[in-house]
């Protein structure tokens, strides 16, 4: 049986990774600005759709707003290797991993998001609220087992997971960077390097080669300041 046209265009405007596609582009302009300012003509340019397309694709913004928050979740929040343990080169790159993405958390989490979501769509919010805990919960468990397991020093797991919110948020804002004369890959790189000495025993601390990491953080820049994939 042969597909018509049309069944192929319908088709397409179903398809989850076309639409999942289309609406990351909206993180970069709404981790600036939240999303109550944005009309479906906004969303239309951002995406280079026609409005008309943009409608195919998406009947209204609050399935557009739910896929956002469901995108962000998944691919912010979740999108994270198996921390490993056992040996010093596993917990190592299980801390390069959840630096990483706990900069990427930071940097399209912000308060203008958030709080539109907290106004409009407070269920939405609770979800991201929920996620970001049990992330917390399981980095916990992880570095604890590092503690006990004798790689890195011994500190409030907690506490150290927590004091990313308040230095990143400061790290990410170009006018604090601009009034104490930092640049963004400096700051990030100059940061990695405190939580490092912060957590790794001198053993460990001896035997991690930052050559790769170097080259993620210049990634990671530019994704944070260009929205780059």
């Amino acid at each position: 049986m042969e597909t018509t046209n049309n069944e192929t265009q319908s088709c397409r405007y179903t398809d989850e990774t076309t639409k999942n596609k289309y609406v990351i582009k909206l993180l970069h302009p709404v981790k600036t600005n939240g999303f109550q300012g944005l009309r479906m003509d906004d969303i239309a340019k951002t995406m280079d759709l026609s409005k008309a397309t943009l409608y195919k694709y998406f009947p209204s913004r609050d399935e557009i707003i739910e896929r956002l928050t469901a995108l962000y979740i998944k691919y912010v929040v979740c999108d994270e290797a198996k921390l490993m343990e056992g040996s010093a080169e596993a917990y190592v790159q299980g801390f390069q991993s959840t630096f990483s993405q706990t900069l990427l958390i930071a940097n399209y989490g912000t308060e203008p998001f958030f709080q539109d979501l907290r106004e409009v769509y407070p269920q939405l919010m609770a979800s991201i609220e929920v996620a970001i805990s049990d992330r917390n919960g399981r980095l916990r468990e992880f570095y604890e087992r590092g503690i006990a397991e004798g790689y890195m020093n011994d500190l409030n797991a907690m506490l150290y997971i927590l004091q990313d919110e308040l230095i990143l948020q400061k790290l990410l804002d170009p006018h604090y960077l601009m009034r104490n004369n930092l640049t963004l890959r400096n700051a990030i790189w100059d940061y990695y390097l405190i939580k490092k000495q912060q957590l790794f025993k001198p053993e460990v601390l001896a035997q991690i080669n930052d050559e790769a990491m170097s080259e993620k953080v210049d990634y990671l820049v530019r994704k944070i300041t260009f929205g780059v994939a």
